[in-house]
């Protein structure tokens, strides 16, 4: 229900850039969540008493609600002596279970014979992972597509006498021989032997989606890697499919199959999944069908997705219909597009604030399980011999696999990264209060569509007592307004809490809590989003952050609604019902955004931070690094100058590095040569990194090392960065080319560019190289 105040001539007066305001109220009903256990044959435990167990509606661990934030990350991508600075980036970002493929053509290129070693050393990055207590799920096909050739089948497996990714016995008898090799890796390092593989996911994609074999001719229609019977209900990418194969028996049983090939090579796990969006295969009650949400798809024309817009999840998958009653599992969403890889014909540009909206609103909806389809992004490996691994028919690029991931393909954390940690952190810190708490959508709810922009997209998700709202003004392809509200109010069966007005942003995604316990006093209602709690000098202590447009204001039960200013001196102590102090404190934006949190501690900065055994390591594009500490804490800088200022119950510290000035050599030879060369030594103790910028407008670019191609470049509106200490050697002894390619004016591509990204031709060509430069990344280690 809502109320008009202003007349939408207001709303026009100022420009259509800030809607109605306008009060909603939402009935919340009195019962919890309904949740079914023991129908799921998942779970399991480990030898110190540990366990994972599911119901039909969440995950928990050692018997609390647990809410799993999946990022996926390929071993085989990344350079093997990088793994573990990387395992730690997605840690400090919030993941709490690392997913990743395990391709099959990579691994028995030649027939018969396995590749364990380097960067397919697949038990070492296990091994890792184990190492930091990082949770895994490991994705064991044998299809997985992942843009990577035949979508991980081998060259060898095509045309041969059976039909692939069925219960042929052909195929399974190379099936039963992959699983062997790889459960040879994953030995010992199960959740049952104390190890940290917790999931298992079984195929992708089955009887929905498939890989072109790499095996056509100019002008041949693709062949894809799926059986015969298969053929005509095959899409490409991920969307809707409204039909459903007259085969699916048969993809049930193949998914029934290679779960017995797993169980019997040994591979038991609490979880096993399987993708299945889009009438894909699902195996009912033996795994968890997971879901994906893409709203920037290169497989499909430029439009407004559904993504934003709040739903009932469980009921209502994503590119629904599915082949499962989704009331019987915990929604988890396996692959949620916070970027996106591009192609050569398509190359849409995944906007930061997409990727914090997007997992709100899943989890708004119901979700229960994040994924991140990449998480990390990664260079795709050449073949032996010459050629490459990447899916060439589908127009990919050759090595990179930057994705627009948080974490791009040279380690280098974007804005993404810190835009959804903030959500993370909510999770690890509440996430066991929301997992439990079902979902209720308002009436005005059943008339949005993604083009609304007026009214409020909002949902509540709550236990008949307490709960949250969630908040989203984001839309992908459109132009959001301010939208002001007058009022919200959440009526419950005892009482209604009354939000006051505030205005949400365009772009603008939140979470506002109410009835929230905190040591024994209950807080209301709260303006502003619940981050954190950790502990300072001994006292409980909330950390929550404020939205611009709504003023951060506190109302606990029996006391006076309390405005704060935010920031590092917006600290104020509450007395709990048994006497006990505790915090709370109000960050803005840029500082929750900058949160980083662990078990004992937590440290703000803009800089990229990796923890390990007491030591913090930062990495930042300046040499001047700022780093906000409980007041209590005792930082060492060694033999660095710190500058520290006490700021209410923090202390900020700068602490600088001494600069450099990185010499190197970039000519052109011709307009569309350039070469580049830089000696190692400048690689110093005090860089992380050093990052090569090439700055140019054209159809693509390739970075070459005498005669071989280390990456190429789709230009898409973005430059082109190349971290460099993984070729350091080589660029200094044998320098690095580059070759340009002119974009056409009437390329296909440009349909995904935004207005302020569109060239400005002056022919029927453009390409423009403006220069190459470098830019340090520098690296600050300190005790704590």
């Amino acid at each position: 229900m809502k109320r008009i105040f202003l007349a939408t001539a207001l709303a026009l007066l100022l420009g259509g850039t800030l809607a109605a305001q306008t009060e909603y109220s939402v009935t919340i009903p009195s019962k919890p969540h309904p949740v079914t256990t023991g129908h799921l044959n998942l779970g399991g435990s480990s030898p110190s008493g540990g366990s994972v167990a599911f119901n039909s509606f969440y995950m928990s661990v050692d018997g609390r609600p647990f809410i799993p934030i999946m990022g996926e990350i390929h071993y085989s991508r990344l350079p093997h002596q990088y793994w573990e600075e990387e395992i730690l980036k997605m840690k400090s970002g919030g993941i709490n279970v690392i997913a990743t493929y395990v391709f099959w053509n990579i691994h028995e290129t030649e027939e018969g014979v396995f590749d364990w070693t380097g960067d397919r050393n697949l038990r070492q990055f296990l091994e890792l992972c184990r190492k930091h207590q990082m949770y895994t799920l490991v994705r064991i096909g044998p299809f997985c597509h992942g843009e990577i050739r035949n979508g991980g089948l081998p060259d060898w497996i095509y045309g041969r006498p059976f039909e692939v990714r069925s219960n042929d016995e052909g195929y399974l008898r190379y099936v039963k021989r992959l699983y062997h090799n790889i459960a040879g890796q994953l030995r010992g390092l199960y959740y049952k032997d104390g190890g940290t593989i917790i999931g298992i996911q079984l195929e992708n994609e089955l009887q929905h989606s498939a890989a072109p074999w790499a095996f056509s001719y100019p002008g041949q229609a693709n062949e894809f890697t799926v059986a015969d019977y298969d053929a005509d209900i095959t899409r490409i990418g991920v969307s809707v499919q409204e039909a459903r194969s007259a085969y699916a028996e048969q993809g049930t049983r193949h998914l029934a199959m290679l779960k017995k090939l797993a169980l019997d090579e040994g591979m038991v796990v609490p979880l096993y999944t399987v993708t299945g969006w889009g009438n894909a295969a699902v195996l009912e009650g033996e795994t968890i069908p997971v879901t994906s949400a893409y709203p920037y798809p290169f497989w499909a024309e430029p439009s407004l997705s559904p993504f934003f817009l709040f739903k009932d999840i469980q009921r209502n998958p994503d590119y629904s219909p599915v082949r499962y009653d989704g009331t019987q599992y915990p929604s988890f969403c396996a692959e949620m597009g916070a970027g996106i890889q591009i192609t050569y014909a398509r190359r849409p540009r995944v906007a930061p604030e997409a990727s914090e909206a997007l997992m709100l609103r899943t989890l708004g909806s119901g979700g229960n399980g994040i994924g991140y389809y990449m998480y990390h992004g990664g260079l795709t490996p050449q073949r032996p011999g010459g050629g490459f691994f990447s899916d060439e028919p589908m127009g990919v690029p050759k090595i990179s696999y930057d994705f627009q991931a948080p974490i791009g393909e040279y380690g280098k954390v974007k804005p993404s990264y810190h835009f959804l940690r903030i959500i993370h952190l909510f999770c690890e810190n509440f996430g066991a209060n929301l997992a439990p708490m079902g979902v209720t959508l308002p009436a005005t709810n059943a008339a949005i569509t993604p083009h609304d922009r007026e009214t409020l997209r909002y949902a509540v998700r709550s236990d008949g007592k307490a709960g949250f709202v969630f908040l989203n003004n984001f839309q992908d392809h459109n132009e959001r307004v301010d939208q002001s509200v007058g009022g919200l109010d959440v009526k419950l069966a005892t009482e209604t809490i009354h939000f006051p007005a505030f205005t949400l942003k365009r772009g603008v995604s939140a979470i506002l809590p109410f009835n929230l316990p905190m040591n024994g006093l209950t807080l209301k209602y709260a303006t502003a989003q619940p981050l954190a709690i950790v502990r300072t000098d001994g006292k409980p202590h909330y950390i929550f952050y404020a939205h611009e447009g709504i003023v951060p204001e506190y109302s606990f039960e029996g006391k006076k609604p309390r405005r704060v200013v935010p920031g590092l001196r917006s600290s104020f102590t509450m007395r709990g019902s048994d006497g006990k102090e505790f915090i709370v404190t109000t960050l803005t934006r840029e500082q929750a955004l900058g949160f980083n949190q662990w078990e004992d501690g937590f440290c703000i900065t803009d800089a990229t931070l990796l923890r390990e055994a007491g030591r913090v390591s930062l990495q930042s594009g300046r040499n001047s690094f700022a780093c906000v500490l409980p007041a209590s804490a005792k930082p060492d800088f060694g033999t660095r100058e710190a500058v520290a200022k006490r700021q209410g119950l923090f202390t900020e510290y700068t602490v600088e590095v001494p600069a450099v000035d990185i010499r190197f050599e970039a000519k052109a030879v011709g307009k569309r040569h350039y070469t580049f060369r830089m000696d190692k030594s400048q690689f110093t103790e005090n860089l992380s990194d050093i990052l090569l910028d090439v700055d140019y407008v054209g159809d693509n670019a390739v970075a070459f090392i005498d005669g071989r191609m280390i990456n190429d470049h789709l230009y898409y509106g973005n430059r082109w960065q190349i971290g460099l200490k993984q070729y350091a050697d080589e660029v200094s002894e044998k320098g690095m080319y580059f070759y340009f390619r002119p974009m056409p004016r009437d390329a296909s591509y440009l349909i995904d560019f935004d207005k302020e990204k569109l060239p400005v031709f002056d022919g029927p060509t453009l390409c423009q190289v403006s220069g190459l430069t470098v830019i340090p990344e520098y690296t600050l280690t300190f005790g704590l």
